[in-house]
């Protein structure tokens, strides 16, 4: 676990071009497909989700549209991370090119709504291998599991919490 002091707030960026959705493979906890995202660290969650698009993948944009507010139960590496308030915002008007964060990021893809559903069929599978019910309360229990498991970091699906905030919002 890591000594940085978690803020239980966390922001996710939706960034969508020609019905695709981006999505980063994570290089480290938490091991997974997931949508741009970070901690709020005493940012406002605009500046947060600016900031997390900047650097996670070097896109700007200076439109959000907020689209889902939700608690989650999901732990993290920082201390006293055993929850986090997740605000998930969506980009319009975005701009850039896909830059990668050597430290953070280990690929990107522009994902269709199938192929985000077939991710999110890759992470029950794996849950179910685990003996692990895909049921919100036991997101922590599955988060330990795909950060410790070589199988999952070899080949992730969808990022366990990633799954139950897209479910909120209708992608899977």
């Amino acid at each position: 676990m890591g000594t940085k002091r978690c803020d239980n707030k966390s922001v996710g960026i939706l960034v969508w071009e020609d019905s695709k959705l981006l999505l980063i493979e994570r290089k480290k906890y938490n091991f997974g497909f997931a949508i741009p995202a970070g901690h709020q660290d005493g940012d406002t969650p605009e500046e947060t989700a600016q900031k997390e698009l900047s650097e996670e993948v070097g896109l700007h944009t200076r439109t959000l549209k907020k689209k889902l507010t939700k608690r989650l139960h999901n732990p993290c590496s920082r201390v006293g991370g055993t929850f986090h308030d997740w605000i998930i915002f969506e980009a319009t008007n975005w701009s850039g090119e896909i830059m990668l964060s050597s430290d953070e990021t280990k690929s990107s893809l522009w994902a269709t709504k199938k192929e985000v559903r077939d991710m999110a069929q890759h992470l029950k599978k794996f849950a179910s291998e685990q003996n692990i019910p895909l049921e919100k309360k036991l997101l922590p229990q599955l988060v330990s599991t795909t950060n410790q498991q070589s199988s999952w970091k070899q080949n992730p699906g969808l990022e366990p919490p990633m799954y139950f905030l897209f479910k909120e919002i209708g992608i899977v």
